[in-house]
């Protein structure tokens, strides 16, 4: 009876935390708030290393074969930053992807080091009937020419602060703090935040970085920015305990382990001289995050 009783529970928070959110959109979207990411967030230096030919992390190869793509057509990528300066992101791109490596690379440096840290892998697929974006475990698949949306990148790797436990309310989308603080606000950021809690908080991330960045606040663009002020907020406080994730600055303390190296293609096609595979482990220098399952593919991916 007891595990059954647990069972139940569990069902009822995962249907809680999936639920339609009835309150009222503030805006449209949130495209309104890319012009002052890009000019606050800004660029940070990088250098990057492509793989060798036949090499791929194992989760963008799930990810690749998950759209019904090959592995084979993937190249990865070593991008190295400097605010991370001992241990380099590994970052995937479809060769028929058509935004180029530099778009992906730029954007994702921009999402402040402290939050950027708790993502493992961006992948960046092909797909010219969607513009899309999900979260897996921490890996981010980004659909077609999604790459030039900074609010995107900061919205992923925000279900990837929430759902990872990076906040003191672990994770913040089903705790009782955000649930109290969700009933004090008469609205949600756009309609994609009533999707559910999670899109919310992720949602709010994207509010809440323009907040901590962009000089004046969420409210400089925003007149009525106090219908939303305890979601937003919430995440504010939170981040700071955390250590002012959202806050462009600072250096990576640390990561996601990464997925191993697995050939692009099975055994009995390699070829040979494949040579040994990437060197995939962390340096001393950073801590690694406890890993979480979770996917958002369901409301975010193939849709948002």
């Amino acid at each position: 009876m007891r595990s059954a009783l647990i069972g139940l529970a569990t069902s009822l928070a995962t249907l809680a935390l999936t639920q339609r959110l009835d309150k009222p959109p503030l805006e449209p979207s949130l495209d309104y708030l890319q012009k002052g990411l890009l000019e606050h967030l800004g660029s940070v230096k990088s250098s990057y290393k492509q793989w060798g030919q036949g090499w791929i992390p194992a989760d963008c190869k799930t990810m690749t074969e998950d759209a019904n793509l090959s592995a084979a057509d993937v190249e990865t990528f070593n991008v190295q930053y400097v605010d991370c300066p001992s241990d380099p992101w590994v970052l995937c791109r479809h060769k028929d992807s058509p935004d180029p490596l530099e778009n992906m690379i730029d954007l994702f440096g921009r999402v402040p080091v402290g939050a950027r840290q708790y993502v493992r892998h961006i992948i960046n697929l092909p797909d010219p009937s969607m513009t899309s974006a999900y979260n897996s475990n921490g890996n981010i698949a980004m659909f077609d020419r999604i790459n030039g949306d900074l609010t995107v990148f900061i919205h992923e790797t925000g279900h990837s602060l929430d759902l990872l436990g990076a906040y003191p309310d672990k994770p913040l989308s089903s705790s009782s703090n955000w649930t109290a603080k969700y009933a004090l606000d008469s609205h949600v950021p756009d309609p994609y935040s009533q999707t559910n809690k999670l899109e919310d908080v992720a949602q709010n991330t994207v509010v809440a970085a323009y907040n901590l960045n962009v000089p004046g606040g969420f409210g400089s663009v925003e007149p009525k920015w106090r219908e939303v002020q305890h979601q937003f907020g919430t995440i504010v406080g939170e981040q700071r305990v955390a250590g002012n994730l959202l806050v462009r600055g600072g250096t990576c303390v640390r990561r996601l382990a990464n997925s191993k190296a697995v050939q692009a293609e099975g055994v009995s096609r390699v070829r040979r001289g494949l040579g040994k595979p990437p060197d995939v482990g962390l340096s001393d220098a950073v801590d690694v995050i406890e890993p979480v399952e979770f996917d958002t593919t369901e409301f975010c991916g193939r849709g948002s």
